[in-house]
C-alpha cells in the first residue's frame, strides 16, 4: 500500500531532520512517496534533503518539487566539469511584468489550495459531528466537559466585562446626539438593537478568537510537533475526530450562555449611562427597549455567534494540525490562527448583514 508524506510550507533544518527520521522509519514498508507540493520556503538543508532522497533512497518517489527548489538543487549538485544548465522557458520568456504575473499567480494558487484544505477540513468536521451523534463513539466524554469549562467558565468574566464597557460606550457616544433632537428615550432602542444584533456577537467572536482560538492552536500544534498526533494515527484514531469534535461540541454548548450573559452585561452598561445622563429609570429603559427589540433579534445574534465559534475552532484546528515541526512554527501558527479567525468572523458577519438587511 502506497503512503504519501506531505511536506510543510516551510522546509528548514528542524523539519528536515524530523521528516528524514520518519521517511527512514516508513521506507521499509515500500511504496513511499514524498510530496513537495506545499513547500514555499526552504534553506540549504532542504537542498541536501532533496539530493539525499533522489540519490540515496532507491524506490522512494519524489513528486511536485517546486521549480525554484529544483533549479537550486540542480545548480548546487554540479560537478566541476559540468556546464551550467540551460535556462528554462519560464526564465527566458517574458519581461519583468510576466515574471511578476507568474509570481502573483503562484501565490494566488497557493492561497487557493490552502482555502480548499480549510473547507475540506470543515466538511470533515461536519461529517464527524454527524457520525458522533449517530454512534456516540470515537470521542472521550470527559474532554467535552473540560473544554466547556475552559471555553465557557474561563471566558465569561472577560466577555461580560468588555461588553459592559461597550454598552456604556455606545450610550455615552450617542447621548449628545439624542439630546439635540429631544429623543433621549430612544437610547434604549439603540443600545438594545445594537447589542443584541451586532456588537455582542461580533465582540464575543473576537474575544473567543483571541482567547480560545489561540489556546486550541497552541495545544494542537504542540501535539503535532511532539508527534502525539502521529501516534494517534498509528493507533488507528482519526485526530480530526478525536481532538476536534469535543471542542466543536463545547463551543456550540457554551456560546448560548456566553451570549445571554453578554447581552445582559451590555444592556446594563447602557442602562447605567442612561440613568446617570438622562435620569431614565431602569424600568422605563427596559420597557422602551422591549417595544423595539424582540426575540428574533436575540435569536439572530445567537445564531451568528455559534457560527463565529465554529469558525474560530475550525480555523484553530486547521492551523494546529498542519503546523511545521519546530517551536517557531507553533508560535507562527498561533498568530496565523487568530488572524484567520478574526478575518473569517468579519466575512461571515458581512454575509449575515446582506442576508438580514
Amino acid at each position: 500500500m502506497s503512503e504519501t508524506i506531505l511536506l510543510p510550507k516551510r522546509l528548514r533544518a528542524p523539519e528536515v531532520a524530523a521528516f528524514l527520521a520518519e521517511i527512514r522509519r516508513k521506507s521499509a514498508d515500500g511504496g513511499l512517496t514524498v510530496d513537495f507540493r506545499e513547500v514555499e520556503e526552504f534553506d540549504s538543508s532542504a537542498l541536501a534533503f532533496l539530493a539525499h532522497l533522489t540519490d540515496c533512497e532507491p524506490g522512494l518517489g519524489v513528486v511536485n518539487v517546486p521549480d525554484a527548489l529544483a533549479r537550486a538543487g540542480a545548480r548546487f549538485s554540479r560537478r566541476p566539469g559540468d556546464h551550467w544548465p540551460e535556462k528554462t522557458a519560464a526564465e527566458t520568456s517574458g519581461n519583468w511584468m510576466g515574471r511578476l504575473f507568474r509570481s502573483l499567480a503562484d501565490r494566488f494558487l497557493a492561497r487557493l489550495r490552502v482555502l480548499g484544505q480549510y473547507l475540506a477540513m470543515l466538511g470533515d468536521e461536519i461529517y464527524h459531528i454527524g457520525v458522533y451523534f449517530r454512534t456516540r463513539k470515537g470521542v472521550y466524554p470527559g474532554e467535552t466537559w473540560n473544554q466547556m469549562f475552559f471555553m465557557g467558565y474561563r471566558s465569561y468574566p472577560i466577555v461580560c466585562m468588555l461588553l459592559f464597557l461597550v454598552g456604556a460606550t455606545i450610550s455615552i457616544t450617542s447621548a449628545d446626539q439624542m439630546r439635540l433632537f429631544g429623543a433621549e428615550v430612544y437610547i434604549a432602542d439603540l443600545v438594545g438593537y445594537a447589542m443584541l444584533r451586532e456588537l455582542v456577537p461580533l465582540m464575543t467572536g473576537v474575544i473567543l478568537a483571541g482567547k480560545v482560538g489561540a489556546a486550541v492552536t497552541a495545544e494542537l500544534a504542540s501535539m503535532s510537533v511532539l508527534e502525539e498526533v502521529d501516534a494517534l494515527r498509528t493507533m488507528g484514531v482519526v485526530p480530526e475526530r478525536f481532538l476536534m469534535v469535543p471542542r466543536l461540541l463545547s463551543i456550540t454548548l457554551v456560546v448560548p450562555l456566553l451570549v445571554a450573559m453578554a447581552d445582559v452585561a451590555g444592556i446594563m452598561g447602557g442602562m447605567l449611562v442612561a440613568r446617570i445622563t438622562f435620569g431614565m429609570l431602569p424600568s422605563a429603559f427596559l420597557k422602551q427597549m422591549v417595544n423595539t427589540v424582540g426575540w428574533t433579534d436575540f435569536a439572530w445574534g445567537l445564531a451568528k455567534t455559534v457560527v463565529f465559534g465554529w469558525a474560530v475552532v475550525v480555523g484553530a484546528g486547521f492551523k494546529g494540525l498542519t503546523v511545521g515541526r519546530s517551536a517557531e512554527e507553533v508560535g507562527r501558527a498561533t498568530t496565523e490562527s487568530v488572524v484567520l479567525s478574526i478575518t473569517s468572523i468579519i466575512i461571515i458577519d458581512c454575509i449575515f448583514a446582506f442576508v438580514l438587511y
